[in-house]
């Protein structure tokens, strides 16, 4: 280098004398790390402006101007007339009568208006089924008797039997006016279906559209359709709409499964979001939600899209999910998406035989411009290659700074390595014993509104302790040097990561490869234009390098983050959900900033920068102790409610002779979050008046209590039973075994019907040294038992809609040889859903009056009697 240069000293690592090459360090003010911080946080505007950012919408004036557009006004008001229905719950009036009639004349009208070309037939079935849903760990069998479905078939210009069928659920949960859940996608099926009715062209392939009547009473319509509907065999590929929150962007969040092809068209919608993560966290069964995508796949062999609204989830599955609440800009982008796709699909050749099976697809949007997708065994070997780019790079590093391949260099690297994993762990430990400490003390969850509080809670700590270490000063080498070498040791940290994710299948590990590979790329700019022995010149393009993955992590962040904040209100008491988001909050942070942390070196006066991060964190911490560290709140615009579900409950249990052991009534409190219910125990005073379950759990099965769901054995022990007078209950469910037989010496058959409410559960759990070999209702057994009190149990839902049904079924019990004594416990729980028919006592209307307005009570009636045949 010609110009004039400084010459540092060293301690040297490859035997050298006491001075290097010529090189220039120059460290930088703290207030440079302020700008640096400052930057990050602009950052992360931008990417919120742009995520929260929605399409202009279409309104009824635009149509002149875009009359193959989707409509989001008309859509809207299509949505303003569904909800104005009120709570569509199956079985009851509103969804059977009202819904289906609103429905059906909205499609005639769309039919009567349809081109002349077209060919559509309506069909309304009624069906009556059963189906195993395998959750882990508790599944149940699922009998259905009278749901309804409206389907439509616009028909393809030939004679072709193969179908693209578009599905959404118009049946919600009671005492939510299902807006987004799933009454949006509803309406906008209805507009897609006027906008391909009224080209004159007919599509290559058919599209069904199914309107199910029963998905949020564990999928039974879709399987009714699927498994009996005269036009079900010809459906080859699905789009499947879905909603777990209110508002915002309607995401991709499963594809396939094992169809790459399928992305070539949804990366030509207008609006590209959806990320191969959420589908493998979704396919964990980790989160408490499922989706008719299931029913399609398992017992239709259907490939295709899986998607849903899941922003403010807050409001999902409660009062709040309305109409008022959700932005037009919503309704144009889930439109325009769906049209596209739909558009695209049925006229696709690949429907003919969709399943070309090349393996798993890896599929990720960038801030939603546009989106990249290829098969696992392509990510595989780009990973790999990005693995080896890295490795050369820093390979290169050392080789460009003469450090040698000595053991003093192994040393240095190893002191290294060990100094940025040292203060990842140091950061964890503290973030860990903080989240402990702020659930003993009870103060948990008060990001649960006020989301920004994570960042001094959290990512503060986790910075400035994974800093501390990298910040210390030590003479092993030029700082210069140092600080390079660091850069790209945390780099190698993340491609060692990313080999193992990738050997393991891990998909998601594309979000680890794309640092790896821009950070790889930005040295290779530095060491081609020889700027490495000046920080100021390879700072900038080092910096530069980051801006892209910074941008696409601090992307998906936000959107674990608004899944997962929302869902801890509702995962049960028994997890602690201060640890999760703290670890969280702790890897998310690492991952985007650890290129930076590595710079630590050149920071000068570093102990002022760990003075704000700690003064910062202290205020935090204050925080959470006022009323903007409460968890909860009722804001009609925001609102983030405690749930609660409560059942006043009448309770009867039968010995083994006959004989009723116990007999009792009061309220059933399924306790869904962290609080539950010690958060009200100060404004509902008959809280004070909690009796432990401890002995009914293991005296009786599921504690004795009413479920109306698998997914509610996980929580049921941390349940709450308030004594109380007996509820009025509406009927009264009825078992009656109409015979008991001996199939052989070994095997028992009992013949049952049990009659009662249009929610029914049965719980079947025979004796120890018994099982139960076969229930007829469906075709095995599930090879993994649920296990109650070391007996293996049954859970059985029946629920009907449009008529009145009684379930009726048999099983099968194995026992020793000629045994004829009594073999299996049978409790049968009704749940009275329907709050328009159910009367409340005065006791228990006074009770729910005392719950504040923060919190969101689904109050219903139910029974439960045990008994011994």
């Amino acid at each position: 280098m010609k110009n004039s240069e400084e010459c540092v000293p060293c301690v040297p690592l490859n035997g050298c004398k006491q001075t290097t090459r010529k090189m220039i360090f120059e460290s930088v003010s703290v207030f440079t790390s302020f700008g640096v911080i400052i930057t990050l946080l602009s950052l992360y505007g931008i990417v919120y402006v742009v995520d929260n950012t929605l399409p202009t919408p279409l309104k009824l004036t635009d149509e002149e101007t875009y009359p193959d557009s989707f409509i989001a006004e008309r859509a809207q008001n299509d949505l303003k007339a569904l909800t104005g229905i009120g709570s569509r719950v199956v079985g009851g009036y509103k969804n059977e009568n009202l819904t289906v009639d609103f429905l059906q004349n909205e499609i005639n009208s769309i039919i009567h208006e349809a081109h002349t070309n077209h060919k559509i037939e309506i069909d309304t079935q009624v069906v009556t089924g059963a189906h195993y849903l395998d959750y882990k760990p508790n599944g149940k069998i699922v009998p259905y008797s009278n749901l309804q479905n409206i389907v439509v078939k616009l028909y393809a210009a030939n004679d072709t039997s193969d179908s693209v069928l578009i599905n959404a659920h118009f049946d919600s949960v009671p005492t939510s006016p299902g807006g987004s859940d799933d009454g949006i996608n509803v309406v906008v099926m209805l507009e897609i279906l006027r906008k391909l009715s009224k080209e004159p062209q007919r599509p290559l392939n058919n599209v069904v559209f199914l309107f199910n009547g029963a998905e949020e009473t564990c999928l039974q319509a879709s399987h009714g359709f699927i498994t009996q509907h005269k036009w079900a065999q010809d459906c080859k590929v699905v789009l499947n709409l879905e909603a777990a929150g209110a508002g915002g962007k309607i995401i991709l969040f499963q594809s396939g499964p094992k169809t790459p092809w399928l992305m070539k068209y949804y990366a030509h919608v207008p609006h590209p979001y959806g990320q191969a993560a959420g589908e493998e966290i979704f396919q964990t069964n980790l989160l408490p939600s499922d989706t008719d995508f299931r029913i399609f796949r398992d017992y239709g062999g259907l490939v295709g899209f899986d998607m849903a609204f899941f922003k403010n989830g807050y409001r999902y599955h409660t009062q709040y999910d309305d109409f008022e609440h959700i932005p037009l800009g919503s309704f144009q982008h889930v439109g325009d998406n769906v049209l596209s796709l739909v558009r695209s699909l049925a006229n696709a050749p690949e429907v003919a035989s969709p399943k070309s099976d090349p393996g798993k697809v890896v599929f990720f949007d960038f801030l939603g411009l546009f989106m990249v997708s290829y098969t696992q065994t392509v990510a595989s070997v780009i990973n790999l290659c990005v693995v080896v780019f890295s490795f050369v790079i820093f390979v290169l590093s050392i080789h460009r700074f003469k450090l040698g391949y000595t053991t003093t260099t192994l040393k240095y690297l190893v002191l290294t390595f060990g100094t940025i994993i040292g203060g990842w762990i140091l950061a964890g430990v503290f973030v860990i014993l903080l989240a402990l400490l702020i659930d003993k003390i009870g103060y948990s969850m008060s990001w649960f509104t006020n989301t920004w509080l994570i960042f001094g809670l959290y990512v503060i700590p986790t910075v400035g302790l994974s800093t501390f270490p990298l910040s210390i000063k030590f003479r092993m080498l030029n700082p210069n040097v140092r600080t390079h070498m660091q850069a790209n040791c945390m780099r190698m940290i993340w491609t060692v990561i990313l080999f193992f994710g990738t050997v393991l299948g891990i998909r998601a590990v594309y979000a680890l490869m794309i640092p790896v590979l821009f950070s790889s790329v930005g040295f290779v700019f530095v060491y081609v234009l020889k700027l490495q022995h000046s920080i100021r010149k390879w700072l900038i393009p080092y910096l530069a390098s980051l801006i892209i993955p910074t941008i696409f992590l601090m992307y998906g962040t936000l959107t674990i983050f608004s899944l997962f904040i929302p869902m801890t209100g509702r995962i049960g008491p028994n997890k602690n959900v201060e640890v999760m988001i703290g670890i969280l909050s702790l890897f998310l942070t690492i991952a985007i900033t650890s290129p930076l942390v590595a710079l630590a070196t050149m920071v000068r006066k570093f102990k002022y920068l760990l003075y704000f991060f700690t003064a910062v964190f202290a205020l935090t911490f204050i925080i959470i102790f006022t009323p903007l560290g409460f968890p909860y709140s009722d804001h009609n615009n925001s609102p983030t409610p405690e749930r609660y579900w409560i059942i006043h409950t009448q309770r009867l249990f039968h010995n083994q002779q006959g004989v009723i052991a116990q007999q009792d009534s009061g309220y059933f409190l399924l306790n869904l979050d962290r609080h539950s219910p010690s958060m009200v125990k100060n404004m509902v005073k008959e809280i004070g008046t909690i009796q432990s379950i401890d002995q009914d759990c293991e005296n009786y099965l599921f504690c004795g209590l009413p479920l109306v769901h698998s997914r509610m054995v996980q929580v049921v022990k941390y349940s709450s039973w308030i004594p109380a007078k007996q509820p009025v209950l509406p009927e009264q469910p009825v078992l009656k075994v109409l015979s008991k037989s001996q199939v052989n010496q070994h095997v028992i058959r009992y013949n049952v019907t049990v009659s009662g409410p249009d929610r029914l559960a049965v719980y079947l759990s025979p004796k120890t040294n018994t099982k139960i070999v076969n229930i007829s209702l469906i075709e095995r057994l599930p090879s993994e038992r649920t296990v109650w009190n070391d007996r293996d149990i049954f859970f059985i839902l029946h629920v009907y809609g449009k008529e009145r049904a009684a379930l009726k079924f048999t099983f099968d019990v194995e026992v020793s040889t000629n045994a004829t004594n009594l073999t299996t416990e049978v409790a049968v729980a009704g749940i009275f859903v329907h709050d328009e028919q159910n009367n409340k006592t005065e006791e228990y209307s006074e009770f729910l009056n005392e719950f504040p307005s923060w919190a969101d009570v689904t109050a219903w009636i139910g029974s439960y009697e045990s008994f011994w045949i």
